[in-house]
């Protein structure tokens, strides 16, 4: 897969990963509970989808309005994370 030049901002680009990782900590860190909750794994399912669909959003490359698997977006990720490398060095 070659990445597409984006043409979007780089502001957007640090909001949106400044999403994922403020989901990431708060995943992280759990709740400040000893004993999770019944809600806390549907939470948790339903933010990993949410940042799976911001992955969809800002990556080039990922074929819209067709189903893609989770695997699928990883590893249109890590190809396009490569991509940026290569043009990068």
């Amino acid at each position: 897969m070659k990445a597409i030049s984006p043409v979007r901002s780089v502001r957007s680009c640090y909001e949106a990963v400044c999403c994922l990782s403020e989901q990431s900590l708060a995943i992280a860190r759990g709740g400040n509970n000893k004993s999770p909750t019944l809600e806390e794994p549907m939470n948790l399912l339903y933010d990993m989808n949410d940042c799976y669909s911001k992955l969809r959003e800002l990556v080039p490359g990922i074929p819209q309005g067709t189903k893609v698997s989770q695997v699928e977006i990883l590893q249109h990720v890590i190809d396009y994370i490569f991509d940026l490398q290569i043009v990068l060095e």
